[in-house]
């Protein structure tokens, strides 16, 4: 859901403390007589509160927050949560009691999460739990409960449509901040992020080739813009049918391209460099030069980026239409 781990973690901590204190605060005054009626059935119901989120405290901050959540955890949680509610039902003694809203909470807040027939699960899973409540307690559905089942399914229907409109608006905004609005490859700044990731590993090999169109401003000048923006986007095509699947490709800026090959040598970046030149001046009414580094062991990504670079500029400085390459860094 979120692009920045740290968000994330920090957002479920914020969601996790504020559960917890709900739940803490709720069972605090059940116990203390507060609320509801002393009873065994008030004290399991309690228990179990507090039990459950004390495991999902746990289950959270050692395992979700830090972006490694588990699939049968995740998919008991919302199930989980809404027998939560109906103990706090059950507690009060009171299944008409405005407690009840948090089952609508519930599936709002599920909504984003979960899609499909999963959250039909959770739906009726929580309208199950409305209804029990009543039978817990009056032994009985009457028309109260009836109704209250209904407008927990008006909710669900309604949350489930509002989830699936938000996760395409998440999508379509990843989609604009990730790539380029011309050519639809990645942005610079995409490129970078998953180049640094790349990197964390001293070891970690990989290869950079910087691309840049020879002679693009003259394709301007002479045939307009909208042209230049025509082969910009063509290019972006061929490099993207050219490069190996595992490659990162990113429009550098103007018309300048950079890809990053994971665990390529020198011969398998040289061989890559060598075809995408080939095919740009094959199909279109320009050509690249190409500068090609690879990382040495712990060399920084922007130092493999600025090699590349300067052998770029040496291939355009030697005729254009080249590919320069060097294996590593000087010692």
């Amino acid at each position: 859901m979120f692009a920045d781990p740290a968000e994330h973690a920090r957002v479920e901590r914020h969601v996790l403390a504020l559960q917890s204190i709900i739940a803490l605060s709720f069972s605090v005054a059940a116990l203390s007589g507060l609320i509801g009626d002393p009873g065994p059935l008030r004290n399991a119901c309690v228990a179990w509160i507090l039990g459950y989120h004390a495991v999902h405290a746990w289950y959270v901050l050692g395992f979700r927050a830090p972006g490694r959540p588990i699939f049968w955890v995740e998919a008991a949680t919302p199930l989980l949560d809404a027998t939560c509610i109906t103990a706090g039902l059950a507690a009060l003694g009171d299944p008409s009691s405005p407690l009840w809203a948090l089952y609508l909470y519930l599936l709002v807040g599920h909504a984003r999460r979960y899609r499909g027939f999963a959250y039909l699960g959770i739906a009726a899973w929580t309208m199950v739990n409305v209804a029990a409540g009543h039978l817990i307690l009056e032994q009985a559905i009457d028309g109260h409960a009836v109704m209250m089942v209904l407008l927990t399914a008006a909710m669900a229907a309604l949350s489930h449509a509002t989830g699936s409109a938000w996760r395409r608006v998440e999508r379509q905004s990843r989609l604009l901040a990730e790539t380029d609005p011309l050519t639809g490859i990645a942005n610079r700044r995409t490129f970078y992020e998953r180049l640094e990731e790349l990197a964390t590993v001293d070891a970690q090999p990989f290869a950079i080739l910087m691309l840049d169109l020879d002679d693009f401003k003259s394709l301007n000048d002479e045939h307009g813009h909208q042209r230049g923006d025509e082969v910009l986007v063509h290019v972006a095509r061929i490099l993207r049918d050219n490069v190996r699947a595992e490659d990162l490709l990113a429009r550098y800026g103007g018309e300048e391209f950079i890809v990053a090959m994971p665990e390529a040598s020198v011969e398998e970046a040289q061989t890559v460099a060598e075809r995408l030149r080939a095919a740009v001046a094959d199909s279109t009414p320009t050509s690249v030069s190409i500068g090609c580094a690879v990382r040495a062991f712990g060399e920084i990504p922007d130092d493999v980026i600025r090699r590349a670079d300067g052998l770029l500029l040496e291939a355009k400085r030697t005729g254009k239409n080249s590919v320069w390459v060097v294996a590593r860094a000087a010692a």
